[in-house]
């Protein structure tokens, strides 16, 4: 399975956000279809006190493809940030704010603009939703988007 990296970097320290790796990749199993991912901007991880992790990504920005219907593709800036705890069972509880994307084999994919929370699992530095973000604010299925 690829995975859609929304690329935070796994250092955490007091320097300035780096830019995300460009090269595009190859998104599958979140939506019904593969798409091509591509994104430019900036992101960074910083360690907080209580086993949190604070990852924010400052003019990030996606383009996704629906790779059947490459006519189908959207842009989306997603300057949110995502605050972590880990759980006793090893998942994690996600605070999303601002613009974000969130997503997960189980999910489908949501750009998501407001306060959400959701439960996921740590994929390499990335958090992939067990479950549908809810809370406050606009939720919009980015795979009915691209279908």
């Amino acid at each position: 399975m690829a995975l859609l990296m929304l690329a935070f970097a796994t250092t955490a320290s007091a320097a300035p956000p780096e830019p995300v790796d460009t090269t595009p990749f190859l998104v599958e199993e979140i939506c019904p279809f593969p798409m091509l991912a591509e994104l430019s901007g900036k992101s960074k991880v910083k360690e907080l006190p209580g086993g949190r992790t604070l990852g924010i990504a400052p003019g990030l920005r996606v383009t996704l493809t629906n790779l059947e219907e490459p006519t189908n593709q959207v842009s989306y800036i997603i300057t949110g940030t995502f605050l972590q705890t880990e759980l006793d069972n090893g998942n994690l509880f996600v605070v999303a704010r601002g613009r974000n994307i969130v997503f997960g084999p189980e999910v489908g994919m949501f750009l998501t603009t407001g306060r959400f929370t959701f439960s996921a699992f740590d994929a390499g530095g990335i958090p992939l939703a067990l479950t549908r973000p809810t809370g406050k604010g606009r939720l919009v299925d980015v795979c009915a988007t691209l279908a």
